[in-house]
């Protein structure tokens, strides 16, 4: 019946025939009509309906008139009657929305004439005839054993007359209403009738029309149609019926809310009299003691004291607890007793007496009318109001008393601890009385609104005195709640700092349980019905101080938990900045954490502290020598240790970036005296890298970092050689691609084009070590791995500019003079030329041992000075633990102790010889390459001495200042007589003179330097072997000291070592 079903029903009903199915037809369109929610709808199931009575008016429309009929009447009592609440309750509700749908489209129908009148309609096609033929009984259901509107109606023929000149609306208005005076079940109806025809039936003008209207000093005119349906007689009983049933609902409105305030005010004086609500005070039914209890409205208050917790006391510390601490557990709750720190006598509370203030009570109104006034502070109203209620002051107040109470309020902003505050309340024990507690209470609530820090500690001072001077935490809670309300009126945003303080200074009083939960929650709901802006911050504010209190505590958890879903759920609705958004999220997390395990702290045994306490803590340059002492004195054969320590040292990320090349100093240094230890930790590392290219993790990116950059440190550091490191770069710019060769026509899903971080690994690894490959054939390995590794950057896309620029220096830092290839081509070009020279080569000769030679040479001279000055103390480290091992050894026994070095010795043996060799192949090599050398002529004319240094000089001058000109500067000496002349020339660069001679002047210098460099390790020779000689004098007082006899088998094995190191 909807919209747009409308066009194809108009003509299926014009050109099908459908005489014979019209009560299937009558049903189908009760149906349908229930599914018309919006006014498109409406008005195309009107068209239908309406197209129908057009072509089947006898039958039809009768059948139609009398459905609706029967479905608007009112329900039957009786059979209501039978059923439970719960029960009654649904039924209702299920036939509100129901006949308010039927409702409004029989209105339309009425205007547009296709109803008339209640008396008009049939239950069934029993009593209607068709052409004079009589129908078959429909048994459709619903029209089952219903009576007649028309043959079988009881009423007199004057009554239907009657009946038909009202009006079906009319008609079925009058009877909903009629029985429905006490109860008002069917007050939605009539708000729905008088909504959508309250102009149109009614007569009346809609307030912003009534409002334009006399803006503009018009009067609104209501035409009357004659044609229409509405009379002046239905218009006026129709306004008539309306009036009553208003009036009525008045009535009962009014007579439930003098009933509400009544048990409100009932139990406000209980409830501060008592300071709780008893079942005898309530004038309410009982409620059932299950889950639907704890989930009524927010608009009922608590029904009794949250705070009883019958003298139980529950550990609610922790995270699953109501506090987060046990600090803040003592603070909220180990209150100080004034009884036992102040006599009684101060503790008297003289008030006036209960008789006197019911009286009072019973003397004011029901009802405070609070006035609004924008220009007034809602601090300031709540602090008048309480000296009014406190009435006149007491004037007998001395006035050093005065003095010291004024005194003692300038300190309170000071009293920002524990102890403080608490000392405060003792001190106002003794100057206490009516004056000045109502002098006490305004500087409380005038606290700064920048000053929250200080609401904690003046609610515990609050707490502490209102247990003897009950008046204190009521006046507050009072002024505080009449401030509330004030600022609720008033929605400026300038009042943000004036409604935070306000709600947790509410908030924490309730958690010293001297504001009352219902007052919590009271503003809670005020908040959360306009969850806008200002009470956004409110609710937060609230969540944060007390949120937790509320919901760990057993009397109001399930209701705090039932605000809390309200909370999310008008978060999740309302369409939030993210700003308050996110403080929504923060503080119903606060007060409702999530539930997590606690974290378990890993267990470790003090050796393994200890050596993290040196890794990680007192590792660093000056401490470097302590360390590795201190990690060469474990007990390394325990498996457990040694484990812990290669674990250790593998786990190169967790180590400060900048301390990784010192722990491959240690690594290094522990690899003298442990082969497979440091075996371990280039295999660990080298699989740490393979594993970081399969997986490719980018949260896994700075490891990855720093394993490469620990690999090129131990390589620096001499623990790998140099095909470890090449293969290390050539396995992260080929891994993962096909053939072993990245092209940018094949893809790779580990290493996809926009992944530049393979890059950045080369990169890292090229800047840490790529400086020592400068010579033989690790520098021709580099030079084609550069080559390589510009074709793997061209196969990718357009890299960052960071990376670019890290690209850039790793190519100036290493090779200054690189071509850089501008395409992947000619990348691809000369890598396919290198590969086919290396080819070629491992045909032709194998040239791996002299390679190996190269690299160990290259590795030996790749040491620096002070890795050497390292070792050297190193080595007398070891041989004064060494000679101390031998001095316990001897204190053991009586006899003689031989100490046997054979394995130093045939080590001694072996680097002797393969110096000799060395030597030998050096010298014969020298000899061989200077056979086919021509001695050039020598001069035999002396040179004059003024000349000497002068050329030296005009060389240095023309190389530093002149530019090149393209020709070479000769001095010429001539002879005249006894006398010698010079004459300076000029010779073309290029000329073979020219070439001769500046050959010979860097073979001069070359050879100075080599001379240089050859009297520089002499001498550190010689300053290594007299340490040794010290090392060994010393040895020997030592153990002459000790008066043993200490035999050695001499080999020099050490002497050997020594000076084999230093070639």
């Amino acid at each position: 019946m909807g919209a747009d079903m409308k066009t194809q029903l108009l003509n299926d009903i014009h050109k099908l025939s459908l005489e014979k199915y019209i009560s299937e037809i009558v049903g189908s369109v009760m149906e349908g009509m229930l599914k018309c929610k919006t006014s498109v709808d409406v008005a195309a199931c009107v068209e239908v309906v309406s197209a129908l009575h057009q072509r089947f008016p006898d039958n039809f429309t009768l059948l139609l008139s009398g459905q609706l009929s029967k479905n608007l009447q009112p329900p039957n009592k009786q059979y209501l009657a039978t059923l439970s609440a719960e029960q009654k309750e649904k039924e209702e509700s299920a036939r509100i929305t129901k006949q308010r749908t039927y409702l409004r489209i029989a209105c339309e129908l009425w205007l547009v004439g296709v109803l008339r009148s209640v008396t008009d309609g049939a239950a069934a096609l029993s009593s209607i005839t068709t052409n004079g033929v009589e129908a078959h009984r429909d048994g459709v259901a619903g029209f089952v054993n219903t009576t007649t509107s028309t043959g079988n109606s009881s009423t007199t023929k004057d009554q239907q007359k009657k009946k038909d000149e009202h009006g079906f609306v009319y008609s079925v208005l009058k009877d909903l209403l009629a029985n429905d005076m006490e109860q008002f079940i069917n007050l939605p109806l009539v708000a729905s009738f008088l909504k959508n025809y309250g102009q149109t039936i009614m007569g009346i003008v809609p307030r912003k029309q009534k409002a334009a209207a006399e803006q503009h000093a018009e009067s609104i005119a209501l035409e009357i149609d004659p044609e229409s349906v509405v009379s002046p007689d239905i218009h006026g009983l129709l306004t008539s019926l309306m009036q009553n049933y208003y009036k009525s609902v008045s009535r009962h409105m009014v007579k439930l809310h003098k009933a509400v305030k009544k048990m409100e005010r009932h139990n406000n004086e209980t409830l501060f009299a008592r300071g709780e609500l008893s079942e005898e005070n309530l004038d309410m039914p009982d409620l059932p003691e299950d889950e639907a209890a704890n989930k009524q409205s927010s608009m009922v208050s608590n029904s009794g004291n949250a705070f009883q917790q019958d003298g139980k006391e529950s550990s609610n510390v922790g995270s699953q607890g109501m506090w987060e601490d046990e600090d803040a557990r003592k603070f909220y709750e180990d209150l100080p007793d004034l009884r036992i720190l102040v006599p009684d006598v101060f503790l008297e509370n003289q008030t006036v007496k209960k008789d006197e203030e019911e009286q009072e009570k019973e003397q004011q109104p029901e009802e405070e009318e609070i006035i609004e006034n924008e220009d007034v502070d809602p601090l300031e109203e709540a602090i008048e109001n309480v000296e009014d209620a406190a009435g006149d002051e007491d004037g007998s107040t001395k006035p050093t008393q005065n003095a010291q109470l004024e005194g003692f309020i300038a300190r309170l902003p000071n009293c920002a601890n524990r102890d403080l505050i608490d000392a405060a309340a003792v001190d106002f024990c003794y100057m206490n009385n009516k004056n000045a507690r109502n002098k006490l209470v305004k500087a409380l609530l005038k606290v700064q609104r920048q000053r929250l820090d200080l609401l904690p500690y003046y609610a515990r001072f609050i707490a502490t005195l209102n247990v003897y001077f009950s008046d204190i935490g009521e006046t507050i809670i009072a002024a505080l709640t009449y401030e509330f309300k004030g600022l609720q009126r008033r929605k400026n945003q300038d009042l943000i700092e004036s409604r935070v303080k306000n709600i947790r200074f509410l908030s924490e009083l309730a958690k010293f349980k001297v504001t009352p939960a219902h007052t919590i929650f009271y503003a809670f709901k005020v908040a959360l019905d306009d969850f806008t802006s200002h009470n956004i911050d409110i609710v937060c504010n609230l969540l944060e101080c007390c949120g937790r209190f509320f919901l760990k505590s057993p009397e109001t958890s399930a209701r705090m938990s039932g605000m809390l879903e309200t909370v999310m759920r008008k978060k999740n609705v309302q369409h939030l900045d993210s700003r308050y958004s996110l403080m929504v999220e923060n503080a119903y997390y606060q007060a409702n954490p999530p539930d997590k395990p606690a974290i378990q702290i890993k267990e470790r045994s003090p050796m393994e502290l200890y050596i993290r306490k040196l890794i990680h803590e007192d590792l660093c340059k000056k401490y470097l020598d302590k360390v590795l002492k201190q990690l060469r004195k474990l007990h390394w054969e325990d498996e457990k240790i040694r484990q812990f320590l290669v674990k250790t040292f593998q786990k190169i990320w967790k180590i400060k970036f900048g301390n990784i090349h010192l722990m491959a100093i240690l690594a290094s240094g522990l690899n003298r005296y442990h082969s497979d230890f440091g075996v371990q930790i280039v295999d660990g590392i080298v699989e740490e890298i393979r594993m970081g290219l399969e997986q490719n993790i980018f949260k896994h990116n700075q490891r990855r970092i720093a394993v490469v950059k620990y690999l090129g440190e131990l390589y620096n550091y001499r623990m790998i050689e140099s095909p470890l490191i090449f293969d290390t770069l050539y396995t992260i710019v080929t891994f993962g691609h096909e053939y072993g060769r990245p092209a940018r026509e094949r893809y790779c899903p580990i290493d996809t084009p926009n992944d530049f971080f393979r890059i950045r690994l080369c990169c890292t690894l090229l800047d840490t070590c790529g400086m020592c490959f400068d010579r033989g054939s690790s520098k021709t390995k580099l030079d084609n791995f550069l080559v390589f590794f510009q074709m793997y950057v061209l196969s990718k896309s357009k890299p960052p500019m960071d990376v670019d620029f890290m690209i850039s220096d790793t190519f100036e830092m290493l090779r200054p003079q690189l071509h850089i290839i501008p395409t992947y081509e000619q990348a691809n070009e000369a890598v396919d030329r290198i590969l086919l020279e290396q080819l070629k080569n491992i045909q032709g000769t194998d040239k791996v041992p002299e390679d190996r030679m190269e690299e160990s040479g290259e590795g030996s001279d790749s040491s620096s000075a002070e890795e050497e000055e390292e070792e050297a103390n190193q080595l007398d480290d070891d041989e004064e633990d060494s000679q101390d091992e031998s001095e316990n050894a001897v204190e053991g026994d009586e006899e003689d102790v031989v100490v046997l070095k054979k394995k130093q010795e045939e080590i001694s043996r072996e680097d002797e010889e393969d110096f000799e060799r060395e030597f030998n192949k050096m010298m014969t090599d020298s000899i061989e390459s200077r056979k086919f050398e021509k001695k050039a002529a020598m001069l035999d004319v002396p040179i004059p001495m003024n000349l000497r240094g002068s050329q030296d000089r005009r060389t240095i001058a023309r190389e530093n200042n002149k530019p090149e000109t393209g020709k070479m500067a000769f001095t010429l000496l001539t002879k005249k007589g006894n006398r010698q002349q010079t004459k300076i020339m000029e010779i073309p660069s290029d000329s073979v003179l020219a070439v001769s001679t500046r050959s010979k002047q860097e073979a001069e210098r070359e050879e100075q330097k080599q001379l240089k460099q050859l009297v520089l390790n002499y001498e550190e020779r010689e300053e290594a072997a007299a340490r040794q000689a010290v090392v060994d004098e010393r040895a020997k007082l030592k153990n002459q000291t000790r008066g043993k006899k200490v035999l050695y088998i001499p080999g020099g094995g050490s002497t050997s070592s020594g000076g084999g190191g230093g070639w």
